[in-house]
């Protein structure tokens, strides 16, 4: 499978690493995250590349699509979080299915943005996860048991 990826969480985390394999989401996102004057550390395309920056960068925040090329979103989540169990993950995603969602939170995404996005919630969501302070995600009823 290629080298070990090691990370050392040194230094202060700051900004958001914006990951999707389709160019408009990324510019979208973009759009949401300037105008609100939240920062962007990087892009990734790929799951493979959103390791590789996340050592690099160290972001406060990733924003992760599900449905990429190379390694899909649940992947790219599992092995974060092997990277770094105290990663802030947002899943992005079109699929909007409790299966989905549920899968994701209970791999321990921090939470779950539908597309399209509403520019309100991804401002509120990230500039408290950037605040480090306390999230509730909005799906808190898709964790009980059925």
């Amino acid at each position: 499978m290629g080298s070990v990826i090691s990370f050392k969480n040194q230094g202060k985390r700051s900004g958001v690493l914006i990951v999707d394999d389709l160019l408009i989401m990324r510019l979208i996102l973009s759009s949401i995250l300037k105008d609100a004057g939240i920062p962007i550390v990087g892009q990734a395309t790929n799951g493979r590349e959103a390791l590789d920056l996340y050592v690099q960068l160290n972001p406060a925040v990733v924003l992760l699509d599900l449905l990429m090329p190379e390694m899909d979103g649940f992947t790219t989540l599992e092995r974060l979080l092997k990277i770094d169990p105290k990663a802030k993950v947002v899943v992005c995603s079109t699929l909007q299915q409790k299966f989905y969602i549920t899968k994701a939170l209970k791999c321990g995404a921090t939470d779950f943005l539908t597309k399209p996005y509403r520019p309100d919630l991804v401002r509120n969501l990230l500039r408290k996860l950037l605040a480090e302070q306390q999230v509730v995600h909005q799906y808190p009823r898709y964790l009980m048991i059925d």
